[in-house]
């Protein structure tokens, strides 16, 4: 039986006061990204204070989210990395989730920190892939123990999005989120576009993918759009959700018995492409998705 209707939200950035000022009954929930509500001076050039605050960001985010439920998408822990984890960053996320009361916390299940050189943690500009072997296994399952210690919530993670085909796993990503989920207790962001991204770049079947991955280790789903750079079909935030995208929100969907929330992610700078009529009528289609998934799992229950 469904735990009960999922929120509908957004994923934060500079834009989304003004979309709820517009909309405020239309967006129910924002995920957060901590990294974004401060400058990380981690190179010593803060003067003796790593993290900085963006100015105002935290007090414009309490003032809009009033009233709603807020959750943290984390993108700076680079669980999958070999290197340690950033115990300093993981202290400045557990005070803001505690301060912005975050219900849950998402990260990717990519990489994003590399080891070079004499710089520690160089950031790699892209989210890279994973091998999904026991190796990497352990290293996700020891860190995400450290940040669920420190955060106290619910932790879950996203699937990539893949370019490339990626050699030597011993299991298939959905495979490796069924296990996060059975053998460490963490749930799935499922990110819809970040399947189409595979599917477009020739690397996977969004069908097979959904086929294969628990619908109960499901909590949280993104939509998004992309466009096209250098031969790939990237996940930039740039567009509407994609009608195949919205198929199988549609189709599988109403096998998420745990979902909590439904979000649209889109980056700032595209937002005058999309304008906010774009926006609200993804928010709008949203939330007949959300009501649509309530009503077909409780005739599923009845049936």
């Amino acid at each position: 039986m469904r735990s009960g209707r999922a929120l509908v939200g957004l994923l934060n950035n500079p834009v989304v006061p003004s979309i709820i000022g517009h909309a405020p009954e239309l967006v129910e929930y924002v995920d957060v990204i901590p990294d974004r509500l401060w400058y990380d001076f981690e190179f010593g050039l803060g003067n003796g204070r790593r993290f900085r605050r963006v100015t105002g960001a935290i007090e414009e985010l309490k003032r809009c989210a009033a009233g709603r439920v807020l959750g943290g998408h984390g993108i700076g822990f680079s669980l999958p990395s070999a290197i340690p984890i950033d115990m300093a960053m993981v202290d400045a996320v557990a005070a803001l989730a505690r301060e912005l009361n975050f219900q849950w916390f998402s990260e990717h299940l990519s990489m994003f920190l590399v080891a070079n050189g004499s710089v520690p943690n160089a950031q790699a500009g892209l989210g890279l892939p994973v091998t999904y072997d026991e190796e990497s296994f352990e290293i996700i399952r020891d860190k995400l123990a450290i940040v669920k210690n420190a955060l106290g919530c619910n932790l879950l993670l996203e699937n990539a999005a893949i370019f490339t085909p990626v050699p030597g796993s011993d299991l298939s990503e959905p495979e490796f989120l069924n296990r996060l989920h059975a053998e460490v207790g963490c749930a799935t962001l499922l990110d819809l576009h970040n399947l189409y991204v595979g599917q477009r770049n020739g690397v996977l079947s969004p069908v097979e993918y959904l086929e294969q991955l628990d619908p109960n280790c499901v909590e949280e789903i993104h939509l998004a759009g992309g466009d096209e750079l250098a031969g790939f079909y990237m996940d930039s935030h740039s567009g509407l959700t994609p009608s195949e995208v919205w198929d199988w929100a549609y189709t599988f969907g109403p096998r998420f018995r745990n979902l909590r929330a439904i979000v649209f992610e889109f980056h700032e700078s595209y937002f005058g492409k999309l304008g906010m009529a774009g926006v609200v009528g993804e928010l709008e289609r949203m939330h007949e998705l959300a009501d649509t998934l309530t009503v077909t799992a409780s005739q599923n229950d009845v049936g």
